[in-house]
Protein backbone atom coordinates (compact mmCIF):
# COMPACT_ATOMS: atom_id res chain seq x y z
CA UNK A 1 0.00 0.00 0.00
CA UNK A 2 1.43 3.38 -0.95
CA UNK A 3 1.18 6.03 1.49
CA UNK A 4 -1.24 8.01 -0.18
CA UNK A 5 -3.97 4.96 -0.29
CA UNK A 6 -3.16 5.14 3.92
CA UNK A 7 -4.03 8.34 3.87
CA UNK A 8 -7.43 8.14 1.88
CA UNK A 9 -7.64 4.83 4.47
CA UNK A 10 -7.35 7.16 7.76
CA UNK A 11 -9.65 9.84 6.64
CA UNK A 12 -12.40 7.37 5.55
CA UNK A 13 -11.78 5.17 8.65
CA UNK A 14 -14.07 5.84 11.73
CA UNK A 15 -12.62 6.67 14.68
CA UNK A 16 -13.67 5.82 18.26
CA UNK A 17 -14.46 9.47 18.53
CA UNK A 18 -16.79 8.92 15.40
CA UNK A 19 -18.67 6.06 16.75
CA UNK A 20 -19.15 7.68 20.17
CA UNK A 21 -20.52 10.45 18.23
CA UNK A 22 -22.73 8.29 16.07
CA UNK A 23 -23.92 6.66 18.99
CA UNK A 24 -24.84 10.09 20.95
CA UNK A 25 -27.22 10.99 18.05
CA UNK A 26 -28.77 7.76 18.24
CA UNK A 27 -29.55 8.18 21.52
CA UNK A 28 -31.27 11.05 20.91
CA UNK A 29 -32.38 10.36 18.42
CA UNK A 30 -34.02 7.10 19.70
CA UNK A 31 -35.40 9.44 22.71
CA UNK A 32 -37.07 11.99 20.58
CA UNK A 33 -38.98 9.32 18.76
CA UNK A 34 -39.63 7.71 21.92
CA UNK A 35 -41.09 10.49 23.61
CA UNK A 36 -42.28 12.97 20.73
CA UNK A 37 -42.42 16.87 22.11
CA UNK A 38 -39.28 15.54 24.33
CA UNK A 39 -36.53 17.64 22.66
CA UNK A 40 -37.51 20.77 21.37
CA UNK A 41 -37.64 21.54 17.41
CA UNK A 42 -34.36 21.96 15.82
CA UNK A 43 -32.30 20.18 18.75
CA UNK A 44 -31.60 16.82 16.84
CA UNK A 45 -29.91 19.04 14.10
CA UNK A 46 -27.60 21.30 16.33
CA UNK A 47 -26.74 17.52 18.28
CA UNK A 48 -25.90 15.96 14.80
CA UNK A 49 -24.30 19.05 13.50
CA UNK A 50 -21.52 20.11 16.30
CA UNK A 51 -21.03 16.22 16.94
CA UNK A 52 -20.26 16.01 13.46
CA UNK A 53 -18.24 19.05 14.32
CA UNK A 54 -16.13 18.13 17.69
CA UNK A 55 -15.62 14.81 15.49
CA UNK A 56 -13.78 16.72 12.62
CA UNK A 57 -11.73 18.83 15.03
CA UNK A 58 -10.50 15.77 17.17
CA UNK A 59 -9.91 14.17 13.92
CA UNK A 60 -7.71 16.92 13.00
CA UNK A 61 -6.00 17.95 16.41
CA UNK A 62 -5.14 13.27 16.10
CA UNK A 63 -3.56 14.05 12.98
CA UNK A 64 -5.50 11.84 10.78
CA UNK A 65 -7.85 14.53 8.77
CA UNK A 66 -11.18 15.05 7.31
CA UNK A 67 -12.92 15.40 4.73
CA UNK A 68 -14.14 19.33 3.65
CA UNK A 69 -17.83 17.77 3.27
CA UNK A 70 -18.06 16.50 7.34
CA UNK A 71 -17.04 20.03 8.04
CA UNK A 72 -20.04 21.47 5.78
CA UNK A 73 -22.75 19.55 6.72
CA UNK A 74 -21.46 19.97 10.85
CA UNK A 75 -21.72 23.66 9.87
CA UNK A 76 -24.96 23.14 8.20
CA UNK A 77 -26.92 20.89 10.82
CA UNK A 78 -25.51 23.11 13.37
CA UNK A 79 -26.77 26.35 11.67
CA UNK A 80 -30.27 24.55 10.79
CA UNK A 81 -30.47 23.33 14.44
CA UNK A 82 -30.16 26.87 16.17
CA UNK A 83 -32.10 28.52 13.55
CA UNK A 84 -35.00 25.93 14.67
CA UNK A 85 -34.36 25.71 18.43
CA UNK A 86 -34.30 29.71 19.05
CA UNK A 87 -37.21 30.61 15.86
CA UNK A 88 -34.83 32.80 14.48
CA UNK A 89 -35.95 32.36 11.01
CA UNK A 90 -32.79 32.66 8.95
CA UNK A 91 -34.78 32.23 5.71
CA UNK A 92 -30.61 32.97 3.88
CA UNK A 93 -29.52 29.89 5.97
CA UNK A 94 -30.77 27.57 3.08
CA UNK A 95 -29.28 29.75 0.54
CA UNK A 96 -26.06 29.71 1.88
CA UNK A 97 -25.73 25.82 2.33
CA UNK A 98 -26.62 25.62 -1.14
CA UNK A 99 -24.13 27.82 -2.25
CA UNK A 100 -21.24 26.33 -0.35
CA UNK A 101 -22.59 22.86 -1.19
CA UNK A 102 -22.48 24.27 -5.24
CA UNK A 103 -18.77 25.42 -4.97
CA UNK A 104 -18.09 21.95 -3.32
CA UNK A 105 -19.87 19.99 -6.13
CA UNK A 106 -18.14 21.99 -8.66
CA UNK A 107 -14.71 22.00 -7.06
CA UNK A 108 -15.04 17.68 -6.74
CA UNK A 109 -16.27 17.65 -10.55
CA UNK A 110 -12.86 19.64 -11.71
CA UNK A 111 -10.97 17.09 -9.17
CA UNK A 112 -12.21 14.01 -11.62
CA UNK A 113 -11.84 15.65 -14.55
CA UNK A 114 -7.80 15.78 -13.76
CA UNK A 115 -7.94 12.38 -12.50
CA UNK A 116 -7.63 13.09 -8.51
CA UNK A 117 -10.52 10.62 -7.55
CA UNK A 118 -8.33 9.94 -4.43
CA UNK A 119 -6.31 13.48 -3.76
Amino acid sequence: MSDDSQDVDNIDRTTVFGSMGIAVFLIGAAASYWAPGFFPSGSLFALAGVLILLVSVTKIIAGIGCSVLSILFGVSFTIIGINRLFELDLGIVPGIVIVLASVLLLHSINRLRKGQIFD
